[in-house]
C-alpha cells in the first residue's frame, strides 16, 4: 500500500510539473500529444546516446528520413541526391528552410555539420564513419558535393543516423546544445526542466505548411516503467515509447490503449575480449553452448522464435537481407563444461552481468541467461541499474553486459559504431584486424553479390570467435487510441510531425 501511494504521488507530481514550471495551459482548441520518455543523458547531436528520442527527433531534422513502412528514403532537407561511383555525392537542398532562431538553412550548414564530426573537441560518435570524407564543396547555397577518399555506395544511409541531425553553423551548440537545443524541425523547444520535462510547440514557419498536425508535445522524463504505464492508464500521457511484453498483456485489456510493434531492436549480450574470463574464446563458446533460444523467447518476450523474437551470434538482424543463417548451435551443457575446463576453469567461473533494469526485456533476459548458464558452471551475478546510471557509469567499461540497441537501415553503420576497433561504442572491446578488414570491405564494395559474401564471412567469423549474442525483440509502443499517424522507423527517429490526436 505504501509503494502504491508513493507511485500515485510521483505520477501527480510529474504530471503537474509542466504547469508548475511556468508553461501556460494549452488553449482548448490546441492539440497536444503527451509522451512519457526515458530520462535523457546528453542530447546534443554528435554525443547523443539515443535517449530523449521524442525531444531531438522533433527539434532537429536530417537530409533524408526513413519511411516507417517500407524503409525507403524520403527527401527532407535534401530534395535529391546522386552519385556515379559512390565516391562523389551531390546533394540538392531544400530552399526556404529556416532554423528556429530565424537563420536560413543552406549548404554551408551541411558542410559545418559534417566537418564537426572530425572536431576532436566534440568527441563526435560518427567521427570514424565520416573520416572517409575527403572534401566538401559548396557549389551554391543549395548544392553541396561531398567527395570521399574511397567508394561508399551506401554513404547516403549515414545521413539517417540520429547523430547526424543538420546543425546551424551560427549556433553555439557547445554551450547551448544541452539546455536550449535548436534545429529546423517541426517543433520548437518552449521550455525544458533537465531530467524532468520539456514542452515543444509547433514551428509555425516549418517548410511544410501541412505539418506538424498537433500544436504541442509535452514530454515527461520518467525512469520507472510502471509509473509511465500508470500515467498512460490514468490519461495523463498519450504515448509510452518503451513497454515490456508483460506490460503489453496488461494493456491489451484496456479499451482506450493500443500496443504496437514499431520495429525490431537488438539486445546485445557482450563479452569483453580484453577481460577475464572472456578473453579466452573457449569461455565465450562455452557460454554460447548454454543458451536455448526457445526458452529465451518464451521467458523474455512471451513468444516463439521467429514470431517477433530472433536469436543469432552475429551483429546482423535476422530480418535484414544482409543476414545469413548460420544454423542453431544447440544447447550442450557437457560441451560447455568441457570448454571451461580446457580454458582453465574446471570449477566454473563467476562473472558480473551489467544491464539496465528499467529497459524493456533486459531484466527478464538477464535472469534467464543466468539460469541457463548456471548448470555449465557460470555463476552470473546480476548487476541491474536504471538506464541512465547504467549508460553513464558502467556501459563500455564492464566485461559482461546487456545493452539495448536500435537497428540501422544499413547494418554497416552499426558495424562501424560497435565492432570496429576504433568504434566509439565497442562494447566487447574488439581490436581484431579480420573484423576491421571485413567491415571496411563491406562499406566500400559496390557489387551487391560481393558485399553479401563479405557479410557472410563476417557472420561466420562472429559465430566461430565472436564476443556477442544478438537477441532481437520488438520495440513495443503503447498509445492511447485517439493518437493516429504515429510513425517510428527502424532508425529510432520517431516522426511526430505526422501524428495527430482526436
Amino acid at each position: 500500500m505504501i509503494r502504491k501511494t508513493i507511485l500515485i504521488f510521483v505520477i501527480i507530481l510529474v504530471a503537474f510539473s509542466l504547469t508548475a514550471g511556468g508553461a501556460k495551459e494549452p488553449a482548448k482548441t490546441e492539440k497536444t500529444i503527451r509522451v512519457a520518455e526515458n530520462v535523457p543523458g546528453l542530447i546534443t547531436p554528435g554525443v547523443w546516446d539515443g535517449q530523449a528520442i521524442t525531444l531531438n527527433a522533433s527539434i532537429y531534422e536530417y537530409l533524408v528520413e526513413v519511411d516507417a513502412v517500407d524503409n525507403s528514403l524520403r527527401p527532407i532537407l535534401a530534395t535529391d541526391w546522386s552519385t556515379d561511383d559512390g565516391a562523389v555525392w551531390t546533394f540538392h537542398l531544400r530552399e526556404g528552410v529556416k532554423f528556429h532562431d530565424g537563420t536560413p538553412f543552406d549548404a554551408w550548414d551541411v558542410k559545418y555539420t559534417i566537418e564537426r564530426t572530425q572536431d576532436p573537441a566534440v568527441g563526435h560518435l560518427k567521427r570514424a564513419d565520416f573520416a572517409v570524407v575527403k572534401a566538401i564543396d559548396v557549389v551554391d547555397d543549395h548544392t553541396v558535393v561531398i567527395t570521399l577518399k574511397e567508394k561508399r555506395p551506401t554513404f547516403v544511409m549515414q545521413m539517417t543516423d540520429y547523430n547526424m541531425a543538420i546543425l546551424s553553423r551560427h549556433y553555439d551548440y557547445e554551450n547551448l546544445g544541452e539546455r536550449s537545443p535548436m534545429g529546423t524541425g517541426p517543433f520548437i523547444l518552449s521550455q525544458m526542466v533537465p531530467k524532468e520535462n520539456a514542452l515543444l510547440v509547433r514551428n509555425r514557419e516549418y517548410w511544410d505548411p501541412a505539418l506538424p498536425k498537433v500544436d504541442r508535445l509535452e514530454i515527461y522524463f520518467v525512469t520507472d516503467l510502471d509509473a509511465k504505464v500508470a500515467m498512460l492508464e490514468g490519461n495523463q500521457v498519450d504515448v509510452v515509447p518503451f513497454v515490456s511484453p508483460v506490460t503489453r498483456l496488461r494493456l491489451d485489456a484496456h479499451p482506450n490503449i493500443n500496443v504496437i510493434a514499431a520495429y525490431q531492436e537488438h539486445r546485445f549480450i557482450a563479452m569483453a575480449v580484453d577481460q577475464k574470463p572472456f578473453d579466452d574464446n573457449r569461455v565465450r563458446l562455452a557460454f554460447k553452448y548454454t543458451m536455448d533460444p526457445d526458452i529465451l523467447a518464451r521467458s523474455v518476450a512471451q513468444t516463439t522464435v521467429g514470431e517477433g523474437f530472433y536469436y543469432n551470434e552475429s551483429p546482423i538482424m535476422n530480418t535484414l537481407v544482409e543476414y545469413h543463417e548460420m544454423g542453431r548451435r544447440g544447447r550442450d551443457i557437457a560441451k560447455a563444461r568441457s570448454l571451461l575446463e580446457e580454458a582453465g576453469y574446471p570449477n566454473g567461473v563467476s562473472v558480473d552481468l551489467y544491464y539496465a533494469n528499467d529497459h524493456p526485456y533486459s531484466k527478464e533476459l538477464s535472469q534467464t541467461v543466468a539460469e541457463l548458464a548456471a548448470p555449465a558452471g557460470f555463476a552470473i551475478n546480476l548487476k541491474g541499474f536504471p538506464r541512465d546510471i547504467y549508460l553513464t557509469q558502467y556501459w563500455l567499461k564492464v566485461g559482461f553486459s546487456i545493452t539495448g540497441w536500435g537497428g540501422r537501415i544499413d547494418p554497416a553503420i552499426l558495424l562501424g559504431l560497435a565492432f570496429r576497433s576504433d568504434g566509439p561504442w565497442n562494447e566487447p572491446h574488439l581490436a581484431d584486424p579480420v573484423i576491421d578488414s571485413l567491415i571496411d570491405r563491406i562499406a566500400s564494395e559496390a557489387d551487391e553479390v560481393v558485399r553479401s559474401r563479405y557479410y557472410q564471412q563476417l557472420q561466420q567469423y562472429f559465430y566461430d570467435e565472436g564476443a556477442i549474442i544478438n537477441i532481437q525483440v520488438p520495440k513495443l509502443v503503447a498509445l492511447r487510441t485517439n493518437v493516429t499517424g504515429y510513425q517510428h522507423p527502424l532508425t529510432m527517429i520517431v516522426q511526430y510531425k505526422y501524428a495527430d490526436i482526436d
